[in-house]
């Protein structure tokens, strides 16, 4: 399923499907670490750690790799939450070196809104204020990747 909607590498980025569960589900599957270790990233149970602090001004950091030499994952701070209807949360790629260095790209925006549609919910996910071409373009096939492991979560 094509769940981008905008052209790949534009500002914003902007990812959209619908799910067949209620809003508060598919909210719960955005904020409940255990349900986003299932769904989030390239492909089901590819994150190697979630944690969240689900309150406005909480953090969020998950981890897709983790080795003897380096953390390479996605941190950011939760600016506004409406449980089943909106989140909203900065969003940097950050790599942590064994040594304790740390890089990490400025943050972006994601604002994420949940509608009821029917006997499910329509996820819209604006993206935006990512620097780049080419981070947009990773970024829109990741969450396109990540709406599919999302989908076959929630089918279940």
């Amino acid at each position: 399923m094509d769940f981008l909607k905008s052209v790949p590498g534009d500002d914003p980025i902007v990812v959209e499907g619908y799910f067949p569960a209620s809003p508060e589900r598919v909210f719960s599957a955005w904020t409940d670490p255990k349900a986003v270790m299932k769904w989030f990233g390239h492909g089901l149970n590819s994150l190697h750690s979630a944690t969240i602090d689900l309150r406005p001004g909480g953090a969020w950091s998950f981890v897709r790799t983790k080795d003897a030499e380096k953390s390479v994952g996605f941190e950011g701070e939760y600016q506004e939450i409406a449980p089943g209807e909106k989140l909203v949360f900065s969003w940097a790629h950050v790599v942590f070196q064994a040594d304790g260095a740390r890089e990490a790209t400025p943050y972006s925006r994601v604002e994420v809104t949940f509608t009821p549609t029917g006997k499910g919910t329509t996820v819209r996910v604006v993206h935006s204020a990512v620097r780049s071409e080419d981070a947009r373009r990773g970024i829109g096939g990741g969450w396109q990747a990540a709406f599919n492991c999302l989908a076959e979560i929630l089918a279940s």
